[in-house]
């Protein structure tokens, strides 16, 4: 039985096999380092959560609850496991639990592997926007990133990505 497990704290039994593959999951200009990550896990808007099947780990869902939108920051499984349908899997569960539209981000598809993450995405329901958007810097004195905002149900309005970045980048990037 697959199971969602949100942690706290980094003392958790699972939180080093999950911040391994965090590490090897994303680039580092789109994660944050340690001492920032256990500051934002303390938040109540920010979800770590751990996925497990009959208690194995299988990978992690990060995300946050804002009061019109869930966005999911990082989704991912274990290299071996990938293509297995856990991570159709999380999100499907995920979407069908929210009562908000639910917001995440993929690089642009200009390459075969990224095409294909796009195509997963959508065949969960997400929908590409292509309007203008930049991933705040996750560290200090870090890049913004170029990428695409894909969102569940619908697209949503170039104005409604302006009104997100103004609204929630601070919030994401505040390790206080």
């Amino acid at each position: 039985m697959m199971t969602r497990t949100r942690i706290t704290e980094t003392r958790h039994p699972l939180f080093c096999r999950a911040w391994e593959l965090y590490e090897s999951a994303f680039p580092a200009d789109e994660r944050r380092t340690l001492h920032p990550q256990s500051k934002v896990m303390e938040r109540a808007a920010y979800h770590f959560e751990v996925v497990t099947d009959n208690d194995a780990f299988v990978g992690l869902l990060l995300w946050w609850h804002f009061d019109n939108v869930r966005y999911v920051e990082h989704l991912a499984t274990l290299p071996g496991l990938r293509g297995k349908g856990y991570g159709k899997q999380v999100l499907e569960t995920f979407v069908a639990e929210s009562d908000v539209p639910v917001w995440l981000e993929v690089e642009p598809p200009t390459d075969e592997m990224k095409r294909r993450r796009v195509g997963f995405y959508q065949r969960v329901g997400f929908a590409l926007n292509t309007h203008h958007y930049m991933q705040p810097p996750y560290t200090e004195g870090g890049s913004p990133v170029p990428l695409l905002l894909m969102t569940h149900p619908i697209t949503v309005t170039e104005a409604a990505v302006r009104d997100f970045c103004r609204t929630y980048h601070p919030v994401l990037t505040d390790y206080t």
